[in-house]
């Protein structure tokens, strides 16, 4: 059973989880701050707490704190209160570096213009980079066109047919927020079925990395195992 944005794992959890990964990482890391898990200054926690173990960015959305379903049946927070929890988390950093990002969740309640004064507000507050959670390529081709701040956006591959496509509509940064869980959980799923149907698994690996290829991802992010994998 999945169950996504339903505030089931808590501000700490998260961290800690962040801290593990930032520890072997040598590129930057962004982290998903969900709503910063309250007002400004459970914000302001959120910000210190991500920023201890190591993590180069924050991403926070304007949706309201514990309201489940997806996201564009969520209410977002009003201008105001967000521009507060935008101060408080600017505040609370240490590093001027640690880059502070908002998805705006307001387009499936607003209008295209109260979207960009809102994304005008959250810039002015402190916010150093900016999504919009949008529905098809036409909305990305418009925000992309109207607004003046870096952009990061998933990756709408509907209507876009490629990455560099997406760049040239004016995002920095595309986020490619399912598709790496989405194809492990294929390749999983289909090596088990054949283990279900015929009690090998052989004809997966055929055509599928295996135990050898593994062990030289590993030998390239130098990692030396006592002994091969098995």
């Amino acid at each position: 059973l999945i169950l996504p944005d339903c505030s089931m794992v808590t501000m700490t959890e998260m961290a800690q989880r962040a801290g593990t990964i930032a520890q072997v990482l040598d590129i930057p890391m962004l982290v998903d701050g969900e709503t910063g898990y309250g007002g400004a200054e459970q914000t302001a926690r959120a910000v210190r707490t991500f920023e201890r173990p190591g993590v180069a960015g924050i991403r926070f959305e304007d949706s309201v704190f514990g309201e489940n379903g997806i996201d564009a049946e969520r209410p977002v927070v009003p201008v105001a209160g967000m521009v507060d929890k935008i101060k408080a988390a600017a505040d609370a950093r240490s590093d001027a570096s640690l880059v502070l990002a908002m998805r705006c969740d307001a387009r499936a309640h607003e209008s295209r213009e109260q979207v960009i004064e809102r994304i005008g507000a959250y810039l002015a507050a402190g916010i150093d980079a900016i999504g919009v959670h949008l529905q098809d390529a036409e909305e990305h081709k418009w925000f992309g066109a109207h607004v003046r701040a870096p952009l990061m956006n998933p990756w709408p591959r509907a209507g876009l047919n490629s990455l560099a496509e997406f760049f040239g509509l004016g995002y920095k940064i595309a986020l490619i927020t399912s598709s790496v869980s989405t194809a492990g959980l294929a390749g999983a799923r289909a090596m088990l079925l054949e283990l279900r149907n015929t009690g090998g698994q052989d004809e997966y690996f055929a055509g599928a990395p295996g135990f050898q290829e593994v062990e030289r991802w590993y030998r390239d992010l130098g990692f030396r195992p006592t002994k091969p994998f098995v």
